[in-house]
C-alpha cells in the first residue's frame, strides 16, 4: 500500500493565529505532527503552506516543505494544489493530516490509508465523544452516521438522536482525481455556513465514508486553553 502525506498549515488562523508554531515541549505543533507522520508508512511526508514564517521554520526540520498560494480556501484546496504542483498521478492516495491535531498517532494514518485505498471521494475518522459538554462546543466538529449517509454538525440541535453522533477527526483521505474534483467546484453552501471543507463533498453529492480511529486522536488545538491542556498531559 502506498500513499503520500500533506499537512496544510496556515499562520493566520482566523481562532489562534500562529498556533502550529507553539511549543509542546521542545518541539512545535507542526513538528510534533510532522513527526507523527513520518512514522507512519507514508512513502513521504509534506508540509504545503502560505507563510513565509512556517517555510522558514518548517526547513529547519524537514526539506519537504511545499509553497502554496493565499489564495486556497481550505487545507483540502491545498493539497490539491500541492499534488498539482508535484504532478501526482490521479491515482495516487493522499491523507491530508491537519496540523493542529499534535496527538494523533501513525497508527490512525496507517489506519485510514488501508481503509480508504478502494474508497471514491473522501475518508475520514470518527472518536465517541469524551463530554456532553462537547455537544454545544462549535470547535468540537460533530458527524452523524445513520442508515440516511453521513452528516456534520457545530451544534446540536435538542431533537438529534445523540445515539448517532460521534466527535469527527481533522484527517482525510482522497484518490489525486478526487482531490481535483472537489477543487474544481466553487465553495459550496454548508461549506461556508459551517466553515467545513468537508461539506463540499457532501453538497455535491461526492461519497464520505467514515471509520472509527483506532486510538484516541487527542484534542484539535483551537485556542490557548486546548494548547495548555496538551502541555499539562506532556510535562
Amino acid at each position: 500500500m502506498r500513499f503520500k502525506v500533506v499537512i496544510p498549515a496556515r499562520y493566520d488562523s482566523s481562532r489562534f493565529p500562529g498556533k502550529v508554531l507553539k511549543k509542546i515541549g521542545k518541539l512545535s505543533m507542526l513538528e510534533c505532527v510532522y513527526n507523527n507522520a513520518v512514522k507512519s508508512n507514508a512513502s513521504e511526508v509534506f508540509i504545503a503552506t502560505d507563510s513565509d514564517i512556517i517555510f522558514k521554520e518548517a526547513g529547519a526540520f524537514t526539506n519537504k516543505v511545499i509553497m502554496t498560494s493565499c489564495l486556497n480556501k481550505n487545507g483540502t484546496e491545498r493539497v490539491a494544489e500541492l499534488a498539482t504542483i508535484l504532478q501526482w498521478k490521479d491515482s495516487e492516495l493522499v491523507i491530508n493530516l491537519q496540523a493542529d491535531m499534535p496527538e494523533l498517532k501513525y497508527d490512525n494514518i496507517n489506519f485510514l490509508a488501508e481503509k480508504s485505498i478502494n474508497n471514491k471521494g473522501l475518508s475520514t475518522l470518527y472518536y465517541p465523544l469524551s463530554s456532553p459538554l462537547q455537544n454545544s462546543d462549535k470547535n468540537t466538529v460533530k458527524i452523524e452516521l445513520d442508515d440516511n449517509g453521513i452528516n456534520f454538525y457545530r451544534v446540536l440541535s435538542d431533537s438529534t438522536d445523540r445515539g448517532n453522533i460521534y466527535k469527527h477527526i481533522g484527517i482525510y483521505a482522497y484518490l489525486v482525481k478526487d482531490l481535483l474534483l472537489y477543487q474544481s467546484y466553487p465553495q459550496s453552501e454548508n461549506e461556508i455556513s459551517l466553515s467545513l471543507e468537508q461539506c463540499r463533498f457532501l453538497d455535491n453529492q461526492l461519497k464520505i465514508q467514515a471509520y472509527k480511529a483506532v486510538s484516541d486522536p487527542g484534542i484539535s488545538v483551537d485556542s490557548v486553553d486546548n494548547l495548555n491542556e496538551i502541555k499539562s498531559v506532556n510535562n
